[in-house]
């Protein structure tokens, strides 16, 4: 956390000492530093119930992804791969398209409407809610509690080339393009690379001639 002042970070006992009269507040800081530190491994995973927000190290899980949280008095199953509760007969996929319940975030709040809003959605990866305007502003997101880059239109762990790809999201707009505009920009692709690389050679090669005649003259 740096100072609002002169930007500097600020070290621990800094905020504990700010904090000292707010105990819910400073409480709240300690989770969020924990969440932090948890989430540089990759294999962290929180448990989905809504009142328990337990973390489980699930290291060497990727095969066998079923999780059991070991929170006393929990023992919620869920699943590694989608971090949702465990769906035995189901793909991820599947299960996500099937599921009607509210969107949980890992400390244990849920957002009762949040499925019916478009301004409202989790992180990918650490499923922290997290609040955008539906102004169709920039779509390329980056939660400030674990750091992932992620797109708002397809809600998936991306990279810088994420839109030039025919993916249909937009770095701009409230929603991706259609099928028709994908396959617009697919056949443009196709056919606009070929004639661009030709354009470029086609000035490219008589000037390199025109350079060596005038340089051996």
């Amino acid at each position: 956390m740096a100072c609002p002042l002169c930007l500097e970070a600020m070290h621990p006992s800094d905020i504990q000492k700010l904090l000292q009269n707010h105990p819910s507040i400073m409480s709240k800081y300690e989770d969020f530093m924990v969440r932090r530190v948890l989430l540089a491994d990759p294999d962290s995973r929180w448990c989905p119930a809504p009142d328990c927000g337990f973390a489980v190290i699930a290291t060497g899980c990727a095969s066998c992804p079923r999780i059991k949280c070991e929170r006393p008095g929990c023992d919620v199953n869920f699943c590694y791969h989608c971090k949702a509760e465990w769906h035995p007969d189901q793909t991820c996929d599947a299960a996500r398209a099937s599921r009607h319940s509210p969107t949980r975030a890992p400390s244990g709040s849920i957002s009762q409407d949040s499925q019916h809003r478009d301004d409202i959605k989790p992180c990918p990866r650490c499923q922290v809610l997290i609040v955008k305007m539906d102004d169709g502003s920039c779509n390329h997101m980056v939660c400030a509690v674990c750091g992932s880059e992620f797109c708002w239109l397809c809600m998936k762990l991306i990279t810088d080339l994420h839109y030039l790809s025919p993916s249909g999201c937009t770095f701009w707009g409230k929603k991706p393009w259609s099928r028709k505009k994908k396959l617009l920009w697919q056949l443009g692709t196709l056919v606009g690379a070929p004639v661009g690389i030709a354009l470029v050679a086609g000035i490219a090669v008589p000037a390199m001639i025109i350079g060596l005649f005038t340089y051996f003259i």
